[in-house]
């Protein structure tokens, strides 16, 4: 298999998240190869898509230090970013790694990827059921997975050199203890470093020739109309704490969510939340115009580096039409306007 290799230098979160889901419509429409993406962001918190602010984040730390929150499409809890965290994307067809379409099994697939990659810096790591991974008994690297029809967006983040005080006052509550390769003295090995063991993980665990490629013209300037649209939004960011539900979103201005159906997410490191059966809706909806439909999941705990909210998919409510039924319904578009494709 090739897939394309991916190693950006922009350090802004809402550009990073607009070209993370810029990418994974672009593979859905088959207009770019499964790719490894490999990328950085400033100061930030990651919420997930069903995060409460008031329950994760410290907004008055945030706000006088200065710290971006921002909230990304998969599920989870919110997650700190610096640059001594490195995170790691996968954007590829189901069939690809996923034949009998098993959620937890693309955990484990890809943990060994993360795992072998670890090994080449001399990192003896363990992966934790069902989407941890573990350094001496503590959390260097959570994960999670969204997915849009076929397309499997699987992400990580990896704590190389964070600042583990900050992320402990920005996140409320955390649930896990996590370290960093730094903190449990093995080195601090160099963004490059990490580069190029995690590319070698991949390629060596699923047999995969990597090239290395850049945006397409197309995914560039759909991420460009995310951010202005969606992921530099406050009604996107912190509109969470008002229940997502088809009215709220029509409100939203110049946002139609056509946002990731069928989501099946677990993952998030510093969790808050303590109920592992506690339910939550998703924020998955396919829509033109003033059509949406609202999908239910329900959130499974677990943990990434963030605090946990989990969302594992459970199958489609009955009298809602699965997204596949949905999508023939709407026909093959392949138009590059959000407004016709509904964003």
């Amino acid at each position: 298999m090739r897939w394309r290799l991916l190693l950006d230098s922009t350090l802004d979160p809402s550009v990073n998240l607009g070209v993370e889901e810029a990418i994974v419509r672009s593979r859905r429409d088959e207009l770019c190869p499964d790719t490894l993406r490999i990328w950085r962001n400033d100061r930030s918190v990651i919420l997930g898509c069903n995060s409460n602010v008031q329950d994760e984040v410290n907004m008055q730390v945030c706000k006088r230090i200065g710290i971006r929150v921002l909230r990304r499409t998969s599920g989870g809890g919110a997650v700190y970013h610096d640059l001594g965290n490195i995170n790691y994307s996968v954007i590829m067809r189901d069939k690809h790694v996923n034949p009998n379409h098993d959620i937890l099994d693309v955990y484990g697939e890809f943990a060994k990827a993360i795992l072998n990659g670890l090994a080449f810096l001399n990192v003896k790591a363990e992966f934790q059921h069902p989407n941890s991974i573990l350094l001496n008994g503590k959390k260097i690297s959570g994960m999670a997975q969204h997915r849009f029809y076929d397309v499997i967006l699987f992400h990580g983040t990896l704590l190389v050199d964070s600042d583990l005080e900050l992320l402990s006052s920005a996140l409320l509550n955390p649930k896990h203890e996590v370290t960093t390769i730094s903190r449990e003295g093995l080195g601090c090995p160099s963004s490059e470093a990490i580069e190029e063991a995690i590319t070698a993980g991949f390629r060596t665990t699923l047999q995969i020739q990597f090239d290395v490629g850049t945006l397409t013209p197309y995914e560039s300037r759909l991420a460009e109309e995310l951010v202005a649209m969606k992921y530099g939004a406050e009604k996107w960011n912190f509109g969470s704490d008002v229940e997502l539900t088809s009215e709220s979103i029509a409100h939203m201005p110049n946002l139609e969510m056509s946002a990731m159906c069928e989501a099946q997410s677990i993952g998030s490191p510093h969790s808050t939340l303590q109920d592992p059966s506690q339910a939550s809706r998703i924020g998955s909806v396919e829509g033109i115009g003033n059509r949406h439909q609202i999908l239910e999941a329900e959130a499974a705990d677990s943990g990434d580096c963030s605090s946990s909210r989990q969302d594992s998919h459970r199958g489609v409510p009955r009298g809602l039409p699965s997204s596949r039924q949905t999508h023939r319904r709407l026909g093959d578009r392949r138009s590059v306007d959000l407004k016709r494709r509904g964003l």
